[in-house]
């Protein structure tokens, strides 16, 4: 049983640490931080939810299949780095575009963040599914 502390403390830092989470995806091309580090630092944040309020409980709304998100990651990222051979390129080649938009300035698009973002679901997917499982286990 956890406390009535324990409960407010997380659902406060839930928000927070996802879009942590989602930062460390979006800066991993330049700076430190990326799919697999973001992926953690979700699946991280879940399985407190799963600890602090109970895996049941949390079950009655917010139950994904977390193979689904590990196998959607799988795809994208193998899409992403056999892409560049179709385009007759060397496997896991990165494309760099330069785009400009109004009102924000020059953008760097590169397709290693679609990479980035498909380790970042096999990380989710994977260690919430086997937290899950573990969980479930009676």
């Amino acid at each position: 049983m956890t406390t009535l502390i324990t409960k407010t403390i997380t659902k406060i830092c839930v928000p927070l640490v996802i879009l942590f989470s989602i930062s460390l995806l979006l800066a991993g091309h330049n700076n430190p931080g990326g799919g697999f580090i973001g992926g953690v630092m979700f699946a991280s944040i879940i399985g407190l939810l799963y600890v602090v309020f109970g895996l049941e409980y949390i079950k009655t709304f917010f139950n994904p299949d977390w193979a689904n998100w590990f196998a959607f990651g799988l795809l994208l990222s193998s899409i992403t780095a056999f892409g560049a051979i179709f385009f007759g390129h060397n496997f896991f080649r990165s494309a760099v575009e330069f785009v400009h938009l109004p009102f924000i300035g020059e953008i760097e698009l590169v397709s290693a963040g679609l990479f980035d973002i498909g380790v970042y679901f096999v990380v989710i997917g994977g260690l919430l599914f086997i937290f899950k499982n573990v969980g479930d286990d009676r």
